[in-house]
């Protein structure tokens, strides 16, 4: 059995999903409350402040967290609700076919199949729920009083956060292993793919240079 660990935003799906998702339940409520930090995230983006401290601390990732302050106030129950429709409405429409079938092919397998990503958790549940995924990791929600705080709950799923939650996960659950496999089309992605025995880079259309940088295997799809 192998332990195959999948990336999600452009490597099972096309899109990146974490600011669609909040851009989504926007859209579905009409919630214009915080309508200013649209605004104040335009604004800051086109001065390049976002560039600057994305480039300085690469890991705080200021546009994402502003964009989820956007929906601050929104129940838990409708976040639950609409990550079932997104999953049914963008996810599942927006699959990349070759590597979904890869994935399925994993798990029919019988090899120990994850999902790890940037993403907001409640979608990514519904959709490791719905393939028999064994466990997933994604960046938390966190809520107050049944409420949607506009903050995450725990660190950023994103960089070497995604292989110290793997690491833990190996600590606490007995799997018997023949090797780690890992899918991921982002560079952002290094620590996870050099975690990895075999590591596949996913890519669009032309091959990424840094993937042969790397020694990685890649996978090219339209």
């Amino acid at each position: 059995m192998r332990l195959v660990v999948f990336d999600f935003c452009e490597t099972l799906v096309n899109f990146q999903s974490a600011d669609r998702f909040v851009d989504y339940i926007i859209e579905k409520e009409n919630y214009r409350k915080y309508r200013w930090l649209f605004q104040l995230n335009r604004i800051l983006t086109r001065l390049r402040v976002m560039a600057v401290l994305s480039k300085i601390w690469p890991e705080l990732n200021p546009s994402k967290r502003l964009k989820l302050l956007q929906i601050k106030g929104v129940s838990e129950e409708k976040i639950e609700k609409y990550a079932r429709e997104f999953y049914d409405e963008k996810v599942m429409p927006n699959l990349i076919k070759p590597l979904y079938q890869l994935m399925q092919n994993h798990v029919s397998s019988g090899d120990h199949v994850l999902v790890i990503s940037g993403g907001y958790a409640p979608y990514i549940k519904v959709f490791s729920e719905k393939h028999q995924i064994k466990a997933y990791f994604a960046t938390e929600m966190a809520f107050a009083a049944g409420k949607l705080t506009g903050k995450f709950a725990g660190k950023d799923c994103l960089y070497g956060q995604k292989t110290v939650l793997l690491e833990e996960y190996l600590k606490h659950n007995t799997i018997n292993f023949t090797r780690k496999i890992a899918y991921s089309d982002s560079s952002s992605d290094l620590p996870l793919l050099q975690w990895a025995d075999e590591a596949f880079v996913i890519s669009r259309g032309q091959s990424q240079p840094w993937a042969k940088t790397y020694g990685f295997k890649e996978i090219i799809h339209e």
